[in-house]
């Protein structure tokens, strides 16, 4: 089998795979949106203070069964550990995702190609220029916050039936990304970027890219990659490649890939980014409902509490799990208990409200946590214990000590006789 043929065939057998675990979970899928939209949104609008717009807008995410299904495979199909992570995203959602004005940013590095452009799999086309990055303004987190969300509304939109055909069979559940290396230097590579997007953006927007193909690479970038990947679990290796001009035609058509790629498209200038087409970001009026997040105490103007004690609950509540304050991981007013709490250092906004600071359950601060709860129970009885053990070892010692000096003195040497 040629390696053009190898390549389609490893990204084939993902993809089928990807959805078959799709069609197997579906019902869990199902549950915890219905969870979601009946138990965790009415507590999150409480807390947050939050207009019936707001609620509308979350909801919208809340019915985006692919992101659903992406969270569930991330935390491995458990049902418990993917809906609080669903909760928190949702309120890091309502917290984070501002609305801005489309002409504040530069044309998006990320290019969508249209619809009628895809690989072999019906997947939608992503391409990346590594060195249109330097384009970007000082601090391009909201930037690149505004063109993730914008991918996960076109994945959306895609398998959303419209109103002339019913939605189909086989779902379009992640993007093939290009990263095109072309005249791309180390100051293209922001690790600050990097490191953000993997701790702050990752975590809440996953699998969204199932192939990644780096194309027009020097052989020293093909070298290196050779090597890294040596130290990544095998399933990295089925996503990322190197591939030939042959073999990227064999897993996208030339018809689908613009001309610089040697496909049959213009070029890519010329071909419209379905990211700067659409509408990705809140309305305005979305930003003000959320104009009470920015203090403690603020209440939303658009749902008065009726009396004082509401207020003074209201603001009770507020002060217990501000984000500002130290709690520690075993405070009652700890949402994650056992865990360290509070806004992670890669956070582009102070978070409403506190969440795992370093985004997962690590296993250590679970050993540090068992290993407090065990000293509290036991602690008056270990040093008992140990009070006693000491006791016991030096009048032992003692004991040896008094009985060596005894044999000494009664087996001395014997006197000399004349």
């Amino acid at each position: 089998m040629s390696v053009d043929h190898a390549v389609s065939r490893v990204i084939r057998a993902h993809n089928a795979s990807l959805i078959n675990l799709y069609s197997e979970h579906s019902e869990t899928v199902r549950q915890l949106q219905k969870a979601l939209l009946s138990q965790v949104l009415p507590n999150v609008v409480d807390e947050l203070g939050l207009d019936n717009f707001a609620r509308n807008w979350a909801e919208e995410w809340l019915q985006d069964d692919l992101s659903i299904f992406r969270t569930l495979k991330r935390h491995k199909f458990t049902k418990a550990f993917a809906l609080e992570s669903l909760r928190e995203i949702l309120t890091w959602r309502l917290s984070h995702l501002k609305s801005q004005d489309p002409t504040a940013f530069p044309p998006s590095p990320l290019h969508v190609l249209p619809r009628q452009a895809s690989d072999i799999l019906g997947r939608p086309v992503l391409i990346l220029r590594l060195a249109n990055l330097a384009a970007l303004q000082r601090d391009p987190r909201e930037h690149v916050l505004h063109s993730v969300e914008g991918l996960r509304l076109n994945l959306h939109h895609i398998n959303s039936p419209s109103p002339s055909s019913a939605r189909q069979d086989k779902p379009v559940l992640q993007y093939v990304l290009l990263v095109d290396m072309e005249n791309a230097s180390l100051s293209n590579f922001n690790l600050d970027l990097l490191t953000w997007y993997t701790h702050e953006v990752a975590p809440r927007y996953p699998g969204l890219f199932g192939t990644v193909f780096i194309i027009n690479f020097s052989w020293t970038q093909s070298g290196i990659w050779s090597v890294i990947k040596l130290a990544l679990p095998e399933s990295v290796h089925h996503k990322i490649f190197f591939p030939s001009r042959d073999t990227l035609h064999d897993c996208i058509s030339p018809s689908n890939l613009p001309h610089e790629f040697g496909g049959y498209l213009p070029p890519l200038p010329e071909i419209p980014n379905l990211l700067d087409a659409q509408q990705t970001a809140p309305t305005p009026s979305l930003s003000s409902s959320f104009s009470s997040l920015k203090g403690d105490d603020s209440i939303s103007p658009t749902h008065p509490p009726t009396d004082s004690n509401t207020i003074s609950a209201s603001r009770s509540s507020h002060r217990k799990i501000s984000p500002h304050a130290h709690i520690s991981p075993r405070s009652q007013f700890s949402p994650f208990y056992g865990y360290p709490i509070g806004p992670s250092q890669y956070s582009l906004t102070p978070a409403a409200l506190p969440y795992l600071r370093h985004g997962r359950r690590r296993k250590r601060d679970l050993i540090r946590t068992l290993a407090a709860l065990w000293w509290e129970k036991w602690r008056s009885r270990v040093s008992w214990t140990f009070s006693l053990l000491f006791i016991f070892l030096s009048l032992q010692w003692w004991w040896r000590q008094r009985r060596k000096g005894v044999l000494f003195i009664r087996g001395g040497p014997n006197q000399v006789t004349r």
